[in-house]
C-alpha cells in the first residue's frame, strides 16, 4: 500500500511539472481530480504514458494525432478526453 501512495505522489509531481505550461495546466488538474480514484494498475498505465515526450502527449490531448494503440486504455481515454476538453474549448470532458 505504501508503494502505491508513493507512486501517486510521484505521478502528481510529474503531472504538475512537465516543463510545458500547457501540459502542466492539463495533467496537473487531471492528477488532482483522478489519482486517488485510480487502481495500482491504472497508476502504472499512467506512469508509462508520462514517459512519452511532451510534444507527443500534447498532440494526443489536442487530437492532432491519435493515441497509439499501445497506450490505449480506459485511464488514458479519460485523460485524453479531459485534455481535449481543456485544450479544445467547446468539446466535452
Amino acid at each position: 500500500m505504501e508503494e502505491v501512495e508513493h507512486l501517486r505522489k510521484r505521478l502528481l509531481f510529474q503531472c504538475q511539472h512537465r516543463g510545458t505550461k500547457e501540459l502542466d495546466l492539463v495533467l496537473g488538474p487531471f492528477a488532482k481530480a483522478h489519482l486517488n480514484d485510480l487502481s495500482a494498475d491504472e497508476l502504472l498505465i499512467l506512469s508509462v504514458f508520462l514517459t512519452e515526450p511532451d510534444p507527443n502527449i500534447y498532440d494526443w490531448l489536442t487530437g492532432r494525432e491519435p493515441l497509439p494503440e499501445r497506450l490505449q486504455s480506459p485511464v488514458t481515454a479519460r485523460l485524453v478526453a479531459f485534455g481535449s476538453a481543456r485544450l479544445n474549448p467547446g468539446t466535452e470532458e
